[in-house]
């Protein structure tokens, strides 16, 4: 019996709830919790830093995984675990049985967010028509920002009594956005993904493209852990809000991120691929300055929108350039490299800030030390805007 395939609609609900899933729930979400871990004594601010890296070191080991498994499994089954340890992660925090208890729970969902977020494009694109996968994909991305501000809003109400009742919110919601994903995850490829090494060999060119944009890529996620990871807790504690209004605040990080997954595409036909990336990156260097400059609430709050757009669109942006120099074929292996990149670069930010923060250093210098990483990672994406300009033509690239 021929299984029925599911049409637009429901693609795009599913890509949303499993971006929710692999952008917010399983990492994003930890850091409006952050001020209540340490106000309640479950984590230290270095220990919380930490418990960062933990999550980033499972993205990592879950990338090298969702790139292997698929070529002797295919993709469905991997997909299927992931969400399942995502659920298990998350709920696993809702108990404190000590740091490295909840340090296993963080590596899980790191883990299980990888694949998701490596395999769920490619997935999605399958059932778009070309006149409108720009429309579908743009909302089914947004599916991390939306998730971020619902967060935001809704979990003041349940730390009253501590973290507790925040990270179980957090683990139905999950299983929420599981359950709706699953019988779309059901119409992955069960059988074996072709190797890597059966592709035709890319050229030299088009390699140093994709490198240089995964090593920004990578610089990016750096530079973006003290708003991601710190910024909740650098309002409470050294601007003086209370834990729901810093939190409450930390939703505008989701809005920002909302309008970055939209905007992709518009960007894009008034600038070109290469322009628009070196405008994200413009926007990302903005938005830590503004941090520099003043401790206005406005200023930060309109920072963490920023940083968010910032975020959103250059993950967004990175994908496009990467599928017009390597072709759809080649870009599910290619786009997991960088992913992998952003996990390297995630977790080896969230170690070392917390590092400097065990030495002494306060919260405003990690957002300086994130100033100069990503000016330099705008360096590189103006770089490549200049030498790969020829680089250009998606039609021609999306047909090899």
């Amino acid at each position: 019996m021929k299984t029925k395939l599911p049409g637009p609609i429901y693609a795009t609900i599913a890509g949303f709830s499993l971006f929710a899933i692999s952008i917010c729930l399983t990492r994003f979400a930890y850091g409006p919790l952050v001020p209540s871990l340490i106000d309640t004594h479950w984590l230290t601010k270095t220990e919380a830093g930490y418990l960062g890296a933990f999550n980033g070191f499972g993205y990592i080991i879950g990338c090298l995984i969702a790139l292997w498994l698929p070529q002797f499994t295919g993709i469905r089954l991997l997909m299927r675990s992931s969400l399942v340890l995502a659920v298990i992660g998350i709920g696993m925090c809702s108990w404190n049985f000590g740091f490295a208890w909840l340090s296993l729970g963080r590596f899980l969902a790191g883990f299980s967010a990888a694949a998701l977020m490596i395999h769920s494009t490619a997935l999605l694109m399958k059932y778009f028509q070309e006149k409108t996968k720009d429309l579908f994909l743009g909302f089914a991305i947004s599916g991390g920002g939306v998730a971020i501000v619902i967060i935001c809003l809704v979990l003041p109400f349940f730390i009253n009594n501590g973290p507790s009742g925040g990270w179980l919110l957090e683990a139905i919601i999950t299983l929420l956005f599981a359950a709706i994903a699953w019988p779309f995850i059901s119409m992955a490829p069960h059988q074996r993904e072709p190797s890597s090494h059966s592709m035709q060999a890319l050229v030299p060119k088009r390699k140093r493209l994709v490198m240089l944009t995964t090593i920004a890529y990578s610089l990016m996620s750096v530079g973006a852990v003290p708003h991601t990871l710190f910024l909740a807790d650098y309002m409470h504690r050294d601007l003086g809000l209370s834990i729901s209004d810093s939190i409450t605040l930390f939703a505008i990080f989701g809005l920002g991120f909302l309008v970055g997954a939209i905007y992709v595409g518009m960007l894009i036909r008034l600038f070109g691929t290469r322009l628009s990336l070196c405008i994200s990156y413009i926007i990302g260097v903005t938005a830590i300055a503004m941090v520099l400059l003043s401790d206005s609430i406005i200023i930060v709050a309109s920072s963490s929108f920023l940083i968010g757009v910032f975020l959103s669109g250059s993950a967004g942006l990175s994908s496009i350039r990467t599928l017009e120099a390597v072709g759809l074929s080649r870009h599910p292996h290619f786009w997991g490299f960088m992913t992998l990149g952003f996990g390297v670069g995630m977790a080896a930010g969230s170690y070392s800030m917390s590092a400097l923060l065990s030495l002494g250093f306060n919260y405003i210098d990690l957002f300086k030390t994130a100033q100069v990483i990503v000016i330099i990672a705008l360096g590189l994406i103006i770089f490549s805007w200049w030498y790969f300009r020829d680089i250009d033509d998606v039609a021609e690239t999306m047909k090899q």
